[in-house]
């Protein structure tokens, strides 16, 4: 069979598939769409607009600017990948699937301090991509790939206020379970599998962060530390007997800055993120290709505006945009002896990736007695052309559109 010599290259190609398996665009901080319906006003994480449990997740500190009591947010959201090769069929992915996350704080130490938890299920899908046109051995394929994915975040913080100065802060711990599979097979053999691969993984991230506010203005600040992951699991190629994989992945670290300013009913927040992502360029490994030396990542910024009106009869309405960089270069992992760049494996990796995304925010709120009522739907979009002259050129573009639902009940 012509795989099996170059077994390692084919692999690599097919892995870079997984682009196709997220239901988010890497350029967001943790691989997911903003949980809690008050960070998706914002259009971006946010260290201090967002008002829910789940906001332990980017600053644990504003859990003490929250009623006491659960949050729930339920929504859909459609996703859709397009890939224009210049040599052959466009490829196009559309996922539609439901949203929703859960949270709850309590308090203690006379309400000085907070604590809570909040369930967010960020990731689920089982997809088919027919004809994904891929480099192998220095020619491109069409390849038909099957990918699974199932994703999950558990965060817990505490906080403190020191109501004298108006100053808040806390902690949180974020454990993570992620759980990858992909198969593949060459359009011209579909019932030849070229590549079988599954992995999986637990992981523990801690978040600090603090806040300052009065009665107009306030302040947040947070800092994410990066994570490595390792993933266990076995790689089949072909007929072969399956082997252990070396994968390692890479969240890099993000600070969170936030500013809010408040007068007559209206109110504008400016949202600023800096992630490291250059740190991390020697520890991102595909997992297929043992050679692999080093990854194409940079350190980026996400940046976005906030602004909002409240009446007492119509509850506060806001529009909010945002630009999230992607803190990948050009997406690839290594170069070979002619310098082609090679776009080869990495769990959410491609050129899907390395799409700087703009978003959109529509959003509204009301408070009435104990409930916390928030509506909000948001559009992230990018698009990128990759020259002839290099790998798996073409045409990208992603988009994806939610509409939540998010109700808070106080006690």
């Amino acid at each position: 069979m012509i795989f099996d010599s170059t077994w390692r290259t084919i692999a690599a190609c097919a892995v870079a598939s997984t682009v196709i398996l997220t239901h988010n665009s890497y350029a967001n901080i943790l691989g997911l769409y903003q949980a809690g319906a008050g960070c998706k006003s914002a259009a971006m994480e946010s260290a201090g607009d967002c008002t829910e449990a789940q906001t332990l997740v980017y600053n644990p500190a504003v859990l003490s600017n929250i009623s006491d009591g659960i949050s729930g947010e339920f929504g859909v959201a459609r996703l859709e990948y397009s890939f224009e090769h210049p040599s052959y069929d466009p490829v196009r992915v559309k996922v539609v699937s439901p949203m929703f996350s859960q949270g709850w704080k309590s308090s203690f130490a006379e309400k000085r301090g907070s604590w809570g938890f909040s369930l967010m299920p960020v990731g689920s899908a089982d997809l088919k991509i027919k004809g994904l046109p891929r480099r192998i051995s220095g020619n491109v394929m069409s390849l038909n790939v099957r990918a699974k994915r199932q994703q999950i975040h558990i965060p817990v913080g505490a906080s403190y206020a020191f109501s004298d100065t108006g100053i808040t802060v806390g902690a949180s711990l974020i454990y993570t379970y992620d759980k990858r599979s992909i198969n593949a097979a060459a359009v011209s053999d579909p019932n030849t599998s070229i590549i079988d691969m599954t992995s999986k993984g637990h992981f523990f991230r801690p978040v600090i962060g603090s806040t300052w506010r009065n009665d107009s203005n306030s302040a947040a600040a947070a800092y994410m530390f990066p994570l490595e992951k390792h993933f266990s699991g076995d790689t089949k190629i072909g007929g072969d007997t399956p082997y252990a994989t070396e994968q390692v992945d890479y969240d890099p670290a993000v600070l969170l800055l936030s500013t809010r300013m408040a007068m007559s009913g209206a109110a504008l927040s400016a949202n600023f993120n800096h992630i490291y992502g250059k740190n991390g360029r020697h520890i991102q490994r595909d997992g297929i290709n043992r050679t692999t030396k080093e990854a194409d990542l940079k350190d980026a910024n996400h940046v976005g505006a906030r602004a909002s009106y409240t009446t007492p009869e119509l509850g506060e309405i806001s529009l909010a945009a945002a630009y999230l960089d992607s803190f990948w270069g050009e997406g690839y992992y290594y170069k070979d002896a002619d310098g082609i760049p090679h776009h080869e494996g990495g769990h959410l990796f491609g050129q899907f990736n390395a799409i700087p995304v703009r978003t959109q925010a529509l959003a509204w709120r009301s408070r009435v007695a104990q409930w916390d009522t928030h509506a909000a739907v948001t559009r992230t979009s990018g698009a990128t052309t990759v020259s002839a002259s290099g790998d798996n050129p073409g045409y990208y573009q992603i988009e994806f559109v939610s509409v939540t639902l998010g109700v808070q009940k106080s006690i």
